[in-house]
């Protein structure tokens, strides 16, 4: 095998900082966004129903705190999908842990048919997204040679 030059080197090391900046190990995805908009909705319409049914009003308030919850909440499923990166089990059961604790939370604050609703549909979300990552990370296409 011939020794390589001295240029051929640099391009290499340039490609592979190419290929580096595409796959970047923080980047959010599509399913993080995609989640996010789903605890947004899920969470704005939650309060809206349950100011509906206490026949308080609906305002800025409500909004702003269901903005933050469902940010809250996907922030908590980033942080579980970069855990997930290295070591999946760990990721799952702080995840299921996580979900768990959520819901608990939720449902000693809050009772009722909407907010069992609410409880089952996030809880579902969640654990798809943490379960669908676990799955991806297991993935061979994943898996390097040491």
């Amino acid at each position: 095998m011939p020794a390589k030059k001295e240029d051929e080197f640099e391009q290499d090391d340039a490609e592979d900082i190419e290929e580096e900046k595409t796959k970047s190990p923080l980047s959010i995805g599509m399913s993080t966004i995609i989640t996010g908009i789903i605890f947004i909705i899920i969470a704005e319409a939650f309060f809206y129903l349950l100011s509906t049914k206490a026949e308080a009003v609906f305002g800025v308030t409500e909004i702003i705190f269901g903005l933050i919850v469902a940010v809250t909440i996907t922030l908590f499923l980033l942080w579980i999908k970069f855990i997930m990166r290295s070591n999946r089990y760990l990721g799952t059961i702080i995840g299921i842990a996580g979900t768990g604790a959520m819901v608990y939370a939720l449902s000693t604050q809050f009772k009722g048919a909407y907010t069992n609703t609410f409880i089952i549909i996030s809880a579902i979300v969640s654990l798809g997204y943490i379960f669908m990552h676990f799955w991806k990370s297991q993935s061979p296409s994943r898996v390097t040679a040491r």
